[in-house]
């Protein structure tokens, strides 16, 4: 079961809790940063890459995940790392976590150094840009709920507009001190899966996996805010693709991703 208390823990504060991962270190996962039956799955991915970047003290920055929602998370949840293959520049990690009902979320980050190339290509069509918001504009969603974390202008999704594409400027309420790569893995995935833009209101959907390449070397944006890019390009029996794309508050990329999403309608 999740905990009701605590409710205004950060995201740095489950993050401390989980601190290498192991038996010894589990994070206890308060109501606030849940969506539905388990954990947020930007927080579970954000906890699974934070134990896996304490594995060793010398790693690389991280260059790309694989990310599986194997199962709901809730209780306390304990994170499991593993060192794949370390070579002179690269480390795959594997790192899971388990909850109360065992395993929820296998995942595989690639940590990789730079390297000087002559080759180079830029051809991420930019999404269009809603102004910033501004403070006054801003809300979070209900205490129960993982958007009560976060903030956000309007609602994250309007049912009553189809469409195949959603695209947000969002935010963590608390961001102190946290490593920019968990706050990245965090928020991109903080959008509904962009199928629901075409979909009934109660219509059920479920994030199966996750892949996401990390463009910039050190993601950075003004007073938070990223913008969330997410957009369908297939949908059929039951399953559809999105890609996505998380930029910042100067329109720099600053990761990409693909995602593969159950629906039920």
């Amino acid at each position: 079961m999740t905990i009701n208390s605590d409710q205004t823990l950060s995201l740095s504060d489950l993050l401390n809790q989980c601190g290498p991962g192991g038996d010894a270190n589990p994070v206890t996962l308060p109501q606030s940063w849940t969506q539905g039956r388990t954990a947020f799955g930007g927080l579970s991915t954000a906890i699974a890459y934070h134990a896996a970047s304490h594995i060793e003290d010398d790693l690389p920055g991280l260059r790309s995940a694989q990310i599986a929602f194997t199962g709901p998370l809730f209780g306390a949840l304990t994170a499991q790392t593993k060192m794949l293959r370390r070579g002179r520049s690269t480390a795959f990690v594997q790192s899971e976590i388990f909850g109360d009902k065992g395993l929820g979320l296998h995942c595989n980050f690639i940590f990789a150094g730079q390297r000087e190339t002559e080759v180079k290509a830029h051809d991420m069509p930019q999404p269009d840009f809603p102004p910033l918001p501004k403070e006054d504009e801003v809300r979070s969603g209900p205490e129960q709920f993982f958007t009560s974390r976060m903030e956000f202008v309007g609602k994250r999704i309007d049912t009553s507009t189809k469409t195949q594409r959603l695209t947000r400027w969002m935010r963590l309420k608390d961001r102190e001190g946290l490593d920019p790569m968990a706050e990245i893995l965090c928020m991109g995935d903080s959008l509904p899966p962009s199928i629901m833009g075409l979909l009934d209101q109660n219509a059920m959907v479920s994030s199966m996996n996750w892949q996401v390449n990390i463009i910039a070397d050190h993601p950075a944006t003004s007073n938070g805010w990223w913008l969330i890019d997410s957009q369908t390009h297939h949908a059929d029996h039951g399953a559809s693709s999105q890609y996505m794309a998380i930029w910042n508050s100067e329109r720099e990329l600053i990761a990409t991703g693909m995602q593969s999403v159950a629906y039920y309608a």
